[in-house]
């Protein structure tokens, strides 16, 4: 771990102190990508089409400048995290908890890796306080975990404004070290204090490096190359294939 990382919440220690078990979405949890999900279900329901294929027109090339090396692939990521909220620009709060139901249950829960699943169940056994941390939309993360049994999610927050989202995310992004802030500020607010040292992450991108670095027990799950490498040079558990 880090050794410039706080390891206990407020610098606390002692058996009073938990455990946790961080777990990315996309690529780690599922095999899919929430961006997809947010098409067909915009596409099956005649939904926001028009914002929808103005964010995918606007982001879509930034893979090829990825590609390109004009951009990198922690900003890239960055930026289709931060503006997925156009998709949901002018929709009402109804509307979009239907919409987070319907993807995580058409779209999300087929494709969830059981492997991973298995370790998930094996944290809840053991009573480790478990977190979905990733840049799908919070409300998302919220009907995953209520299906998986986990409470605590910190996902892209949005604007709303008058009752209707304004196509706008609240900072920080949960990408690259944005999800570092996210959780150390979310452990800060709790009562009850963490050992990071005994806590374990799941990911599947080297830029989730930052949050894997963060506790004692990081895992590559169905790593892309440049993690599998780190993870293999760093002695990390990895699941799965490289993808």
């Amino acid at each position: 771990m880090n050794a410039d990382r706080p390891e206990t919440r407020a610098g606390e220690t002692g058996s009073s102190a938990s455990t946790i078990a961080v777990f990315d979405l996309d690529g780690t949890l599922f095999s899919g990508h929430v961006w997809y999900g947010v098409v067909k279900h915009h596409k099956t329901h005649r939904i926001n089409r028009f914002w929808l294929y103005v964010y995918l027109t606007v982001h879509f090339p930034l893979w090829y400048m990825q590609k390109l090396r004009l951009l990198t692939s922690e900003r890239a990521r960055y930026l289709w995290a931060r503006d997925m909220s156009w998709t949901l620009k002018g929709l009402g709060e109804e509307q979009t908890t239907a919409m987070f139901a319907w993807i995580a249950d058409e779209y999300i829960t087929p494709l969830l890796r059981t492997d991973v699943l298995v370790r998930l169940r094996d944290h809840q056994a053991k009573g480790h306080r478990l977190i979905l941390l990733s840049g799908a939309f919070e409300g998302l993360l919220a009907a995953v975990g209520a299906r998986l049994g986990v409470d605590e999610v910190l996902g892209t927050r949005l604007k709303r404004v008058d009752g209707r989202y304004t196509g706008a995310s609240l900072p920080p992004i949960p990408q690259g070290d944005g999800k570092v802030e996210r959780l150390l500020a979310h452990l800060s607010e709790s009562e009850q204090p963490v050992e990071l040292s005994e806590s374990f992450a799941y990911a599947d991108s080297i830029t989730d490096q930052p949050v894997l670095e963060v506790v004692g027990h990081p895992v590559a799950v169905y790593p892309d190359q440049a993690l599998a490498d780190l993870a293999l040079g760093s002695d990390w558990s990895i699941i799965g294939e490289v993808q």
